[in-house]
């Protein structure tokens, strides 16, 4: 199976989204990839195994050397996704184009922008890519306060966008993002089943990030979701989250666990075993009295987002998740 790994390249960021969950990491990794770190790691991604890789942040296009980053990576027969949130200087689309497989653009809802300048920045960008003919998918993360998507699905059909990423959103490290509590996904699931329907309506094709409780969703919805959503699972993987320092983690929202250097590794798959053991005891911790007699508990469901059990395990006297002492 092929599995693309998250190069961080700058956790810098011109926006300010409230269910992000890379915000905290602004003041542990304060300084930027370097060029020489960078292709350091190339060098590991080259005999790791790694076919595809994303550039993203922050916001990557924010670092000053992601051209020649990206492009030393297609070079190296590596595929590049660009996730970004498309409100760079227009100028930078004739430059990086030619070296992005897939730009992945964070399409928020408009109140989130802080400024009109962005906004415009941010269609006539997408205009550029569009005349290009450039690969574009969109980015949709669903939180409390920002669950509407009929703007999204009005810029699919204006851009040609046919592909949506999405998620509900997951906690930070530090729990000061906006996210769906483990008691709260039950109710964006209907407003997930409906948006997924309305793209099916559209021929767009959508794909989900992380992984959702099966009992939250009917056996109707939880199978049309299997049918036609891609990545729909109910057990999540390690996507191996490269920071600026080379280190890397399970994934932004479990930034704890993680390894100091990933180019110690002598593969991806190595990465992603070591990182898959190290959460075990957590993905078996049951979530809700119903998972230990749920047929699906284990198999096909972990009983929701890592990071949602072990936050909600971790209360002050609350109970206490195997995790716990893991991660110490």
């Amino acid at each position: 199976m092929r599995f693309m790994i998250n190069i961080f390249v700058t956790y810098r960021c011109n926006m300010h989204c409230p269910y992000c969950f890379a915000s905290h990491l602004k003041a542990v990794q304060k300084k930027d990839m370097t060029l020489g770190d960078f292709q350091r790691l190339l060098a590991w991604m080259r005999g790791a195994g790694v076919v595809m890789a994303g550039f993203i942040g922050g916001e990557p296009t924010l670092h000053p050397n992601l051209k020649e980053m990206m492009k030393m990576t297609r070079d190296a027969g590596i595929s590049v996704t660009l996730f970004t949130n498309a409100t760079f200087d227009p100028r930078l689309v004739s430059e990086v184009a030619s070296h992005v497989d897939n730009f992945v653009v964070n399409y928020n809802d408009p109140e989130i922008y802080p400024s009109r300048t962005l906004q415009d920045r941010l269609h006539e960008n997408l205009t550029r890519l569009s005349q290009k003919g450039a690969r574009m998918t969109f980015s949709k993360n669903f939180s409390p306060s920002y669950s509407g998507y009929a703007y999204l699905l009005e810029g699919a059909r204006h851009y040609g966008v046919r592909a949506i990423r999405y998620d509900i959103s997951r906690p930070a490290s530090l729990r000061e993002n906006e996210y769906f509590t483990g008691d709260e996904t039950r109710e964006v699931t209907g407003k997930i089943v409906s948006f997924v329907q309305a793209c099916e309506a559209e021929g767009i094709k959508t794909g989900l990030d992380c992984c959702m409780k099966f009992c939250d969703l009917s056996h109707s919805d939880r199978t049309f979701l299997e049918r036609v959503s891609m990545k729909f699972t109910g057990i999540c993987h390690p996507s191996i989250d490269i920071h600026p320092d080379l280190s890397a983690s399970y994934c932004l929202p479990m930034s704890h666990v993680q390894v100091p250097d990933v180019t110690a590794f002598p593969s991806q798959e190595a990465v992603r075993h070591h990182f898959a053991a190290a959460v075990r005891p957590l993905r078996y911790e049951i979530s809700l009295a119903a998972c230990s007699s749920c047929n699906f508990f284990k198999r096909r469901c972990q009983g929701g987002c890592l990071a949602t059990k072990q936050h909600e395990a971790l209360v002050p006297n609350g109970p206490k998740t195997s995790m716990e002492e893991t991660v110490r």
